[in-house]
């Protein structure tokens, strides 16, 4: 898997994930709940989210790659099969991870009987600006030398 991509996904949980879930436990967390209790339960998230992150990160990093290859031929888009694991995982991983967080979007398309095509449309923008908050260059993410296994 790509090293530098990993990073980014790591970020992505650190910044976002981690921080959604932490705010969900606040929200609604009840006011008779101790303090000690509310840490516990935004510890177990951050684990939980984490936890995600290593589940996926080898799809993350092969969709994330497919879309900057699409854009790189122009594409704004990237169509992800349900019905394929491998695409399915992939568009699984970007949804969780970037969707979730408007650093992309997507809408779906039944293709057969209760199977959908993803179209993913990564924020390169939004992403590159991340990419830089941690010390990335979003063009450098994607160079052979960072090593995909």
């Amino acid at each position: 898997m790509n090293r530098e991509i990993r990073l980014l996904l790591s970020a992505i949980v650190s910044r976002y994930a981690a921080a959604d879930e932490q705010r969900a436990i606040d929200r609604d967390a009840p006011a008779q709940v101790a303090g000690a209790e509310l840490e516990a339960g935004k510890m177990a998230a951050v684990t939980r989210e984490r936890d995600a992150a290593d589940t996926h990160a080898k799809a993350f990093s092969r969709g994330l790659q497919l879309a900057w290859d699409r854009k790189g031929r122009g594409g704004a888009e990237l169509t992800l099969d349900d019905r394929k694991p491998d695409e399915n995982a992939m568009a699984d991983a970007l949804i969780h991870f970037l969707v979730r967080f408007d650093l992309a979007s997507s809408h779906s398309r039944e293709v057969g009987d209760q199977h959908y095509a993803y179209v993913i449309a990564v924020d390169w923008d939004r992403l590159g600006e991340l990419a830089r908050a941690n010390g990335q260059r979003l063009e450098d993410l994607f160079d052979s030398r960072n090593g995909v296994a």
